[in-house]
């Protein structure tokens, strides 16, 4: 018989397995959420005996947990993950965010033990660099609400935050958004990575920068052609990292 919440758990999971199928955290580390309907509930991937590594993540795997972090609605040998507190706090303080998600991406962890910062080096990857990309001082398990709310604090209005030597916190007006922000953070640090390896990253011209911001505020009618922005081309892109994650998923499998 048909559950409430299947569609709605069927895209955490499928955003959990994309994130795991691209390596972007380990085993079963990290986690993703959405805000419900219903006050003070969120859907999110439980932990427990039972639990599946990211990448193998089922609909059967979210589970419902309210803000004080308990369980509502799940498995019985699932529960609602440690670090809760990080997706409770965000929806506590930013009514705009819909959609939180936790991961351990190895290369943001290297940058910020190295305390190098995230620096526009790349043409079509300026924005998140120029809005600023705050850094959580602490290495620490968000495990309460006290540091639910540093955390919170720390991150204000921005959608990414990184968390020195643990990993980062990504939020959007929706799973798919929050997804596509997570995968295009670890491709610019991975970028960022290589870079500061090489030495001496140089940013992108200003002139550059001004320009493409320019045309992301331009209307639809005004974007060069071929260049599908807002919802529609999120939408692409979300399509194309879940075909690709599914495709390699079935080819390791095969």
């Amino acid at each position: 018989m048909p559950g409430k919440y299947d569609d709605l758990k069927e895209l955490i999971a499928e955003s959990c397995r994309t994130l795991g199928e691209m390596e972007i955290t380990k085993a079963a580390l990290g986690h993703v959420s959405l805000r419900l309907e219903e006050p003070d509930r969120m859907l999110i991937k439980g932990k427990g005996p039972a639990e599946n590594g990211l990448r193998f993540t089922e609909p059967n795997d979210i589970i419902v947990v309210d803000f004080q972090a308990n369980k509502v609605e799940g498995p019985e040998d699932l529960q609602p993950p440690s670090e809760s507190f990080i997706h409770i706090w965000q929806f506590k303080t930013r009514p705009d965010v819909q959609s939180v998600i936790h991961m351990h991406p190895e290369n943001v962890i290297q940058l910020t033990i190295g305390e190098k910062p995230i620096l526009p080096i790349v043409g079509n990857r300026t924005r998140l660099p120029m809005m600023g990309v705050p850094v959580y001082p602490r290495s620490i398990t968000i495990t309460t609400d006290k540091l639910g709310q540093d955390l919170a604090r720390v991150m204000g209005d921005k959608p990414v935050c990184l968390m020195r030597g643990h990993g980062v916190t990504v939020v959007g007006d929706s799973v798919e958004r929050a997804t596509l922000e997570t995968i295009d953070l670890n491709e610019l640090c991975t970028m960022m990575y290589k870079a500061y390896v090489l030495g001496g990253p140089k940013p992108v011209l200003q002139e550059d920068i001004e320009e493409r911001r320019d045309s992301r505020v331009a209307g639809a009618e005004n974007r060069p052609r071929g260049n599908a922005g807002g919802r529609v081309g999120m939408m692409s892109r979300w399509r194309y990292f879940t075909q690709l994650a599914a495709e390699k998923a079935a080819g390791g499998r095969s």
